[in-house]
């Protein structure tokens, strides 16, 4: 499991979920549909647990974003 953190608009989320599991299969699925969109990165909100998929370039500085751990990446 990775532990990096990473700072996330959490308006630009893909989609998000309470449930690893589901927000995953959202992932699989974003990235079956978009193959050459990029690299999704799913992340948990360090304040409130919620798991939210982002694309990895949308990913900010700690003044603009709010912390994220990264838990998986397709």
């Amino acid at each position: 499991m990775n532990n990096e953190n990473v700072f996330f608009n959490p308006g630009d989320a893909i989609a998000s979920s309470h449930d690893y599991k589901e927000a995953r299969r959202s992932a699989q699925i974003i990235k079956a549909d978009k193959p050459t969109a990029g690299q999704i990165i799913i992340a948990q909100n360090s304040k409130n647990g919620t798991y939210a998929i982002y694309f990895a370039d949308k990913a900010r500085d700690e003044a603009h974003g709010e912390p994220y751990k990264i838990k998986d990446k397709l």
